[in-house]
């Protein structure tokens, strides 16, 4: 990395860390004040409260790492103009161009961190953080983790479940009862049992009882008891049954795709909707890049006219851009623009901006 790339980094990632630090706390202070009678009336340790909010931070990347990156841009951007810094470096014969890669790179870099944290960790802390002040309201009460009359069909094996109780944090199972088909759609077999453990990626199912049926869909013999049998032929997880029980934006997009792909029974509508949620996780992140490319610009022409410009012209981009995502949701949640247009659409525009504005920079 040659010295000037690392100058411009210097000069960029401290605005940037201390941007990612304020915001995170504006958002701890904000959720605080909704959340604090709660805490208060279920008399939650600190040290739950603390770890709380370190669970919720994944989730909210989304929104803080963008505002962060304009900020830091506009900011670092305005003040090498303002000291002639940029004015020396172009001087010297190096393009304004080649000046912006390295804040390029780190908003790519920014988009790709993000989506790596939405895929994987965002989902569940965010679920994690839902389940956790809803047993807060409840005074503490464990039963809010606990999903009821849960009923999964994987077409792939051709098995219906039917769970009285699914516990959300331990992915024990009450009163189940799974229904195995032959691939002509006649029953098989039917196993009821008064408790399922997930163990060592098996299930182990105690108090069984088994019936058998012939193609005619009559038992073939009186059912028969076990005490208990590691079901090694199921391979239905607990994530399955989970995705049942979560709501979409709870879902990774991978889950969702799985969602739809084993859901066909949906109404349209339905579908589209959890589409649209579908591509929108795999947009979000990549609104870093754009956020970066749209402040170069205005970064490098506000250097003379004061850091107050910059605020105001990176707030209102910034509102805007979010004001064409949730229009986009809204179109694409109403079947009015194919779910993919209505996600990506709006980057795709915001990110045209910034490329023509950095095409006609001086």
């Amino acid at each position: 990395m040659k010295l000037i790339d690392r100058y411009i980094l210097s000069s960029f990632l401290h605005p940037l860390g201390y941007c990612l630090a304020a915001f995170s706390m504006v958002y701890v202070v904000y959720d605080l004040f909704d959340n604090l009678p709660d805490f208060i009336h279920a008399h939650t340790p600190l040290h739950e409260v603390v770890r709380f909010y370190a669970f919720l931070m994944p989730s909210v990347l989304i929104y803080i790492v963008p505002v962060s990156l304009m900020l830091a841009v506009l900011y670092s951007l305005s003040n090498l103009t303002r000291n002639n810094e940029l004015t020396a470096m172009r001087a010297s014969g190096v393009s304004i161009y080649r000046l912006m890669i390295p804040i390029a790179v780190t908003g790519v870099l920014a988009s790709l961190l993000v989506s790596a944290v939405n895929e994987t960790i965002a989902p569940w802390s965010a679920y994690w953080c839902h389940q956790f002040i809803r047993s807060q309201r409840h005074k503490g009460r464990m039963d809010v983790y606990l999903a009821h009359n849960v009923a999964y069909k994987s077409q792939q094996t051709g098995r219906t479940w039917l769970i009285g109780t699914f516990d959300t944090r331990t992915f024990d199972i009450r009163n189940v009862e799974v229904v195995q088909q032959r691939p002509d759609g006649s029953d098989e077999s039917r196993i009821q049992a008064s408790e399922g453990l997930w163990l060592d990626g098996r299930w182990w199912f105690r108090d069984l009882t088994i019936q058998k049926y012939d193609h005619a869909g009559r038992p073939t013999g009186p059912p028969y008891r076990e005490r208990g049998r590691e079901m090694r032929e199921y391979t239905e997880t607990p994530i399955q049954f989970l995705n049942e029980v979560r709501d979409p934006q709870f879902l990774s997009a991978r889950d969702m795709a799985h969602y739809i792909s084993t859901h066909s029974h949906l109404s349209p509508r339905t579908i589209a909707r959890v589409r649209v949620d579908m591509h929108q996780r795999l947009a979000m992140p990549w609104t870093c890049l754009v956020v970066t490319l749209l402040g170069i610009p205005f970064g490098t022409q506000t250097g003379r006219r004061g850091a107050l410009v910059g605020v105001a012209m990176c707030l209102l981009l910034f509102f805007l851009l979010y004001l064409f995502i949730n229009l986009g949701l809204i179109l694409g949640k109403k079947e009015i623009l194919p779910a993919w247009v209505a996600a990506w659409s709006p980057n795709l525009i915001f990110l045209a901006v910034g490329a023509v504005l950095i095409h006609r920079m001086r």
